[in-house]
């Protein structure tokens, strides 16, 4: 085959090279938003990571609270932060913001 037959062989099947820009066209604006879209979930992912760590965290807060319930120093500890009350022999001292 020479130059020329080349030539009219690609001229007379175009429509195959027209179909594999097409097709690779199409195929590159897939892998793009393929490629959006993983970011986008990887993003969600470490959110849903990062709630998950807070949540385990304040759980075990939580399971520590529930458990030291009966010791006599938490009850004190829990009227004094939550509801400021003051046992004998302490001071309250109080501040205003002006």
């Amino acid at each position: 085959m020479d130059l020329s037959q080349i030539s009219k062989e690609l001229v007379r099947s175009w429509w195959v090279l027209a179909f594999a820009i097409v097709t690779f066209a199409l195929y590159e604006q897939a892998s793009c938003r393929l490629m959006k879209g993983i970011e986008k979930l990887s993003i969600r992912a470490q959110d849903l990571e990062n709630a998950i760590c807070k949540a385990e965290k304040k759980q075990t807060e939580l399971r520590l609270q529930v458990a030291s319930q009966n010791d006599p120093q938490w009850i004190e500890l829990s009227l004094i932060m939550g509801l400021g009350l003051v046992p004998d022999g302490y001071t309250k001292i109080y501040y205003t913001n002006e």
